[in-house]
């Protein structure tokens, strides 16, 4: 049987490598490539089987840009991993935190430290692509005042040191990941979790009816979320994620009670819940 291969956006020490390798296992053939937009390409083209992408955080929210990729790839969401991240500040053997005056991450990470950013006015903050690439960055950079905001991983990945470890906001900071591929997840054990995808139409208590279908089947719903509905100017897609199977019959009741009054709407993937560590 061929392994396996899962691809995540970044670099080595990425913390979408941490959680691929977290739920693939330390063994699982697993590489980086650059940008979420391309770990969705490498799937949709076979050159992958699974793709690994942040699409929340306990600390600054959402990545939006990630919902976007996931209604226009046409994948499934066929699990969700939750990772503890722990951000530490990295630079170049020998250099002390007072001589720093540039820090790189990605904005995510650079809003998930914001205290510590606070209480050092003097690091300008500098957004890279990837925490990852941050630390490849400043371990390439010539210069000695500049550090990276990463994971210890990342510091022993790129010969970097750990000048301060974490270094976020908040200790219960956790993002949520999703394992995308071309297939719906057929397999799995209770409890499951179901995401959706749908419009509606511009109307008085349409999303009270929408959300009234879950409601009087006594389905949980974990989150909703909207974003605009790309190509059609000011309006707007739900994303929803409820408790159940896409297979048991009280959801595809709410499913199919939903699709009388939503003018689109596209399964995202049913999964076995996460567990939060």
């Amino acid at each position: 049987m061929t392994a396996q291969t899962i691809v995540f956006s970044g670099a080595r020490g990425a913390f979408g490598e941490l959680a691929a390798r977290q739920y693939f296992g330390e063994g699982a053939d697993i590489n980086p490539v650059l940008g979420f937009d391309a770990v969705f390409g490498a799937v949709k083209l076979k050159k992958a089987d699974f793709g690994v992408i942040p699409i929340e955080n306990t600390c600054a929210g959402s990545v939006y840009q990630n919902y976007d990729l996931l209604q226009n790839s046409r994948l499934y969401i066929t699990a969700e991993v939750f990772l503890q991240v722990n951000h530490c500040l990295l630079a170049k053997p020998g250099t002390s935190v007072g001589a720093v005056r540039r820090v790189l991450s990605h904005p995510q990470a650079l809003a998930q430290c914001a205290g510590f950013l606070k209480r050092h006015p003097r690091m300008k903050q500098v957004e890279a692509d990837n925490t990852a690439l941050a630390a490849k960055a400043v371990s390439e950079d010539a210069r000695a005042d500049t550090a990276a905001i990463a994971s210890s991983r990342a510091a022993a990945d790129f010969g970097l040191e750990i000048l301060t470890p974490n270094i976020q906001d908040r200790d219960d900071n956790t993002t949520r990941f999703l394992v995308v591929s071309r297939d719906q997840s057929t397999k799995g054990s209770a409890p499951r979790k179901t995401s959706i995808a749908f419009s509606l139409k511009n109307t008085p208590g349409a999303l009270f009816k929408a959300l009234g279908v879950f409601a009087l089947r006594d389905i949980d719903l974990f989150k909703i979320e909207s974003r605009p509905f790309q190509g059609k100017g000011f309006e707007y897609l739900f994303y929803l994620d409820c408790r159940g199977d896409i297979r048991d019959e009280t959801v595809r009741n709410a499913i199919s009670h939903l699709k009388e009054i939503a003018p689109f709407y596209r399964l995202l993937g049913s999964y076995d819940i996460g567990k939060i560590l």
